[in-house]
């Protein structure tokens, strides 16, 4: 299997246990608020479940957030290499790898680490096209691209 399938598939297996964990914790949030509303009333308890539906919103932005993310990443075809900067594609600039796939932050696969950043990224926009050996001048710096797979 190649290095672009493993990451690929060890994202959306990550993205997966990041929701399971986060759904099992909006359960119980949603589990404490109602059996704290049946066991008292008044202003306090009022208060306490207003605050864990709060929490429930957020839990439920970030499901749907990661949800979006593996539904991305099923749309992309890991088997494809790439010659250039794409969406989909893995490039490496000085000691760095990037994926260029959902807006995920850094993982690591192997004892590598590798970035995973989005189409709708800054660095992505400035090196989209850009093939091995070509450089791109970002935020003052000079980025060349080493190898694109």
């Amino acid at each position: 299997m190649s290095l672009k399938t493993r990451l690929h598939q060890h994202l959306i297996s990550t993205l997966q246990k990041r929701i399971a964990y986060l759904t099992d914790q909006r359960s119980q949030l949603n589990i404490d608020s109602t059996q704290s509303g049946k066991a008292s009333a008044g202003d306090k308890h009022e208060v306490g479940i207003a605050m864990a539906q709060l929490e429930i919103e957020k839990l439920d932005q970030q499901l749907n957030n990661l949800k979006s993310q593996v539904l991305a990443l099923k749309q992309l075809d890991p088997t494809q290499n790439a010659t250039q900067i794409l969406k989909g594609s893995i490039f490496e600039i000085d000691n760095n790898t990037y994926y260029c796939c959902v807006p995920f932050g850094q993982i690591e696969l192997d004892g590598k680490k590798y970035f995973c950043l989005s189409a709708e990224a800054p660095l992505f926009e400035a090196l989209k096209g850009k093939k091995q050996n070509q450089s791109v001048l970002f935020n003052g710096r000079l980025w060349t691209v080493n190898q694109v797979y």
